[in-house]
């Protein structure tokens, strides 16, 4: 008789894309760091909630990706995950879905952790991330695996090509001088259409040149001063990101958020940036360590995240 495993209820954080959205396939650098505010965990439960019922089931498609892929399937153990399904196996998450922040990607690495036959102890980390990436892209259709890599890590990426450059925990500042905080849009989006809408725009020639020779070269400098601690480049980077984003991404913003995305960029008491794909979702936002938001951005749904 088979013995059933005990499901490991390790808990994955959801990531937040800090830098590179839309052009780390355009030369740039990505940095892609853990999101503590939201986590997810593998548990068993009634299949008669329907909040359980759905993720049970959006989990029983992901099993039966892996039985229909020659390669997974023999790496991972699907007969326990059948079992465990049967049994009322579900994701308990409160990381928002169509945010980007890695709602599919937490949920790939709790499945890769759990259900994996065998764990590498000493793993190439670029290996993890092209399994990971394989498992999400049943949900995108194409997957980096960036999200799900940031999630089963739970520490911070930088990507450089494609390929990962390094890992490393968030480093704890002493003297705390910005502050990271999102923006609630409370629209859900899905990716894939603004990806499409980048693409169309590159065959642009202005809007490529600003890609080549502003935003990225902004965007990779903004990382090397967030990895430096040299916070007045990176907020002078940021600005430029900002405004080169309003000028040339004017429809990855939501209208509702022009006019306090131009606030920003006037008075400099903060300034605001494309989350992943745009469109919806958060919005990313750097200030002073001691600006104060609930005054700066009245009106508007504010979470702060960290200090540094």
């Amino acid at each position: 008789m088979a013995i059933t495993k005990k499901i490991v209820h390790k808990i994955f954080h959801s990531k937040l894309l800090l830098f590179g959205e839309h052009i780390i396939n355009k030369g740039a650098v990505g940095l892609a760091i853990p999101l503590e505010k939201y986590d997810g965990v593998l548990r068993i439960g009634s299949r008669r909630e329907r909040a359980i019922a759905e993720s049970n089931q959006a989990i029983e498609t992901l099993a039966h990706y892996i039985i229909h892929n020659d390669r997974l399937s023999g790496v991972f153990d699907t007969n326990q995950m059948l079992e465990d399904l049967e049994r009322g196996l579900y994701f308990d998450s409160d990381i928002p879905q169509g945010y980007g922040v890695g709602s599919s990607g937490a949920l790939v690495a709790a499945v890769y952790y759990q259900y994996r036959k065998t764990k590498k102890k000493n793993y190439v980390v670029n290996e993890l991330k092209n399994d990971l990436a394989e498992l999400e892209s049943h949900f995108h259709g194409k997957s980096s695996g960036l999200d799900a890599l940031v999630c089963y890590l739970n520490k911070a990426v930088l990507i450089n090509r494609g390929e990962v450059a390094d890992t490393f925990d968030m480093p704890k500042s002493k003297n705390e001088v910005l502050k990271l905080f999102l923006l609630d849009t409370r629209l859900e989006r899905k990716t894939s259409p603004y990806v499409n809408l980048f693409l169309e725009k590159c065959k642009d020639k202005k809007f490529l040149s600003t890609i080549e020779n502003g935003i990225v070269p902004s965007n990779n400098i903004a990382i090397e001063s967030f990895l430096s601690n040299n916070y007045v480049d990176l907020m002078r980077s940021v600005k430029i990101i900002s405004q080169l984003q309003l000028d040339f991404f004017n429809e990855f913003i939501p209208k509702r958020f022009h006019g306090v995305w131009l606030e920003g960029l006037k008075h400099n008491n903060y300034h605001l940036k494309i989350c992943g794909a745009g469109g919806g979702g958060f919005i990313i936002g750097f200030a002073k360590a001691d600006a104060d938001l609930s005054i700066l951005l009245n009106g508007y749904e504010c979470i702060e995240i960290m200090k540094f």
